[in-house]
């Protein structure tokens, strides 16, 4: 009988991402996977440690299924991600039903750790502790990796781009966890995104903590160095020097893949070139996920963003000149160390000025190892929880607008899956908005359909299938 592995994930679309290839990569080592922890042989919480609140709760559900390993000594425990590669030695002496510990660099490593955790048990004694941490591993190349994937849903998956992040946001932990940027090369993405359309796929998400800086260093060294300004690129050449956008370009020359997203983008690295990309590639949809984090000049200057409010509008201005109806989403951070009432009404005006499709708002909590941990946390937490509701206060009536507007329109979108309600089919256009469809026929998931938006509750959009006669 093969060994079970249950994964539990915390966080952003990068952990997902990782997770999917652990898997991968496990089943191809002959584990299956399994959704019920108590039949498992091997448990792994991937971790986030971007967020208070995802890292909580991988504590809690660490302490809840250790009861599981009282009833079942064999059992493999084991903390891989962000979070664990930030608290190794506090997660070994807090969860002591841990035995295994691995960051992101070392996710490629863990069938070696799981062999050298087994080899460790076999020669403690029972009294003993047998554990294994991965420290100092280096990033293992994009060619040396497994290239079996586990994919959830049969109509949308997520390819890794790069890895790691250059940037020095006081506030993020990323760049000290997963290391320097580091590329995957153009044949590579090619190759994993034509193997996912001859899989079936329908949509792929570009993933990495920044892609806009995508090509800035492959694993062999090679890469542009400089500003993109004074790049030589080839727009035609693959095996030139590339940035993203031009990486998107290829993709939409060389593979049939109906639709790509990509996230994260940081707004310093966002260019015209990038938005011209959009533009002319047919398969990229109109959707820019741009983290703006505060609208204070001075806020972003304490988070070393590296742009200002008027640049940031100047950036939005010229994306929708040159993609009208684009879906922006981004990251706001409120309360950072010194936020003012002014400070916070600039963030207010920006998030009017630029009427958000989605907003992720998040409360300020320091978290350790990072620059900004240094500093007092000095705004108090009910004045946090104040701009909080205000922002999403604000955030909810923007978003209903929009969504008010797109009632009578029609949409092209692709069904996903199941929606929440029986008798029901969730789909989501090509800027993101989700449409519920009250359709129950299975054959229509992973199609595409051209809807009309009937209605609207709350954030989701309710159309039907315009069938041609």
């Amino acid at each position: 009988m093969k060994q079970q592995v249950y994964m539990q994930t915390y966080g952003c679309q990068m952990n997902e991402r990782d997770s999917e290839e652990v898997l991968g990569m496990l089943t191809s080592q002959g584990y299956e996977v399994t959704q019920v922890p108590d039949k498992a042989d091997l448990i792994l919480l991937n971790t986030c440690s971007v967020r208070e609140n995802a890292e909580d709760r991988a504590y809690g559900r660490m302490s809840e299924l250790s009861e599981i390993k009282r009833a079942n000594p064999n059992l493999v425990m084991g903390m891989i991600g962000c979070m664990a590669k930030l608290h190794q030695e506090k997660i070994f002496k807090q969860q002591p039903y841990v035995d295994l510990v691995a960051g992101p660099a070392e996710l490629y490593d863990l069938p070696y750790l799981l062999a050298e955790l087994e080899q460790k048990r076999r020669k403690v004694t029972k009294k003993q502790k047998a554990r294994v941490m991965a420290v100092g591993r280096q990033f293992r190349p994009v060619e040396e990796r497994p290239k079996k994937h586990v994919r959830t849903d049969g109509v949308r998956a997520f390819v890794s781009i790069i890895e790691g992040c250059d940037k020095a946001c006081s506030y993020c932990i990323v760049p000290k966890t997963r290391g320097q940027e580091i590329s995957r090369t153009v044949e590579d993405i090619v190759s994993e995104v034509n193997q996912l359309v001859a899989e079936g796929y329908k949509e792929v998400t570009l993933l990495g903590q920044n892609v806009n800086s995508y090509g800035k260093r492959f694993p062999d060294g090679t890469g542009f160095k400089g500003p993109l300004g004074r790049m030589q690129l080839l727009e035609n050449d693959p095996e030139s020097l590339v940035d993203f956008a031009q990486l998107l370009r290829v993709l939409q020359k060389r593979t049939n893949m109906p639709r790509i997203r990509f996230t994260t983008s940081h707004p310093f690295d966002a260019n015209e070139r990038l938005f011209k990309a959009i533009a002319d590639c047919p398969a990229v949809c109109e959707s820019l996920h741009l983290p703006v984090q505060s609208g204070s000049n001075t806020m972003l200057r304490a988070m070393k963003r590296g742009y200002t409010h008027e640049a940031y509008l100047k950036k939005i201005e010229l994306l929708r000149q040159w993609v009208p109806d684009v879906a922006l989403s981004t990251d706001i951070i409120i309360g950072y160390p010194g936020e003012t009432e002014a400070d916070f009404q600039r963030t207010v005006d920006l998030m009017e000025a630029v009427r958000y499709d989605n907003a992720y708002i998040f409360k300020y909590s320091p978290r350790p190892g990072t620059d900004s941990a240094l500093k007092e946390d000095d705004v108090p937490t009910e004045v946090k929880a104040k701009r909080n509701q205000l922002l999403l206060a604000l955030h909810d009536r923007i978003i209903l607008e929009k969504l008010q507007a797109m009632v009578g329109s029609e949409q092209d979108v692709l069904i996903e899956g199941p929606a929440r309600k029986p008798n029901q089919l969730f789909a989501r256009t090509r800027g993101s908005f989700g449409v519920i469809l009250e359709e129950s026929d299975p054959a229509l998931i992973g199609q595409f359909a051209r809807v009309k938006i009937t209605r609207t509750a709350q954030h989701s959009l309710f159309g039907t299938r315009i069938v041609d006669a």
